[in-house]
């Protein structure tokens, strides 16, 4: 615990907790006890951890997959090339109330806000690739939008935060800022090698329709793969956790003032 202490105070860093803090995760800033580490490991499940890495990656795939090919939709339902911005910032926008009601509604599970947030973005993405058939503006902003408030990040994170022990964290949290860049990242290379055009009955496949109907199914693969493998953590060792934390905070506090004093 001193040499925590002692390693805040000089600001000491490492690549792992460089990456950990962007992620906004909040960080052990002393070491856990025994009886923490045993209570947080009755409720990590590493494969619980990588469903939510999963759906942060897919979800940054899901916002810049569209990036390429965005002007051309637009212009092919009347509409300016300009409007793209429009069509891409608005789930930027979504975004910032979908993470109000998440945050609330992790308070009381995170299994249940993950298969709200995979159900609202497939239908938005079957409404993205179903405007062109429609030729409708209106239905591929709102399937913008429904993408939005799809957005589980802020599930993603409390679930870091909260689920997975202080030993691990900041390479989960590490884990977390990596997935987030790979699907910026391969998000527009996917969009790139969607270049084929044919028809189904009477829905279109094409370089602009393709991304929402990519991402409709995998999210829908994602949420029966949520429904088979998520394991809901055990609530009840919550105050546990919060209990013991609180005292080796209040513990890590009188640490610090000795050191300052001294």
């Amino acid at each position: 615990m001193i040499n925590s202490s002692v390693d805040k105070l000089t600001r000491s860093t490492n690549f792992l907790r460089f990456l950990g803090q962007h992620a906004l995760i909040a960080q052990e800033e002393s070491p856990s006890t025994a009886g923490e580490e045993e209570i947080e490991d009755q409720k990590y499940h590493f494969v619980s951890l990588m469903l939510n890495l999963v759906n942060t990656f897919l979800y940054m795939v899901n916002t810049y997959i569209i990036v390429p090919t965005a002007d051309d939709y637009s212009v092919s339902l009347g509409a300016a090339s300009t409007v793209c911005g429009v069509v891409i910032g608005s789930m930027a926008v979504a975004q910032v109330f979908s993470s109000v009601y998440f945050s609330a509604w992790s308070n009381k599970s995170y299994f249940k806000p993950l298969v709200f947030s995979s159900i609202v973005l497939f239908l938005g993405n079957v409404c993205y690739a179903m405007a062109y058939d429609t030729k409708s503006l209106t239905v591929l902003i709102v399937g913008r939008l429904l993408c939005g408030l799809g957005s589980a990040r802020a599930v993603n994170r409390r679930y870091i935060s909260d689920c997975v022990p202080a030993r691990i964290r900041m390479q989960a949290s590490a884990g977390f800022v990596s997935a987030s860049a790979l699907g910026m990242a391969c998000g527009p290379a996917l969009a790139g090698l969607l270049q084929w055009r044919f028809k189904i009955y009477m829905v279109t496949f094409s370089q602009s329709t393709l991304p929402g109907w990519l991402m409709a199914v995998a999210w829908l693969l994602y949420l029966v793969w949520l429904c088979i493998s998520f394991k809901e953590p055990n609530r009840a060792t919550e105050d546990k956790v919060w209990i013991l934390g609180k005292l080796k905070m209040d513990l890590h506090n009188h640490c610090l003032e000795i050191l300052k004093a001294n």
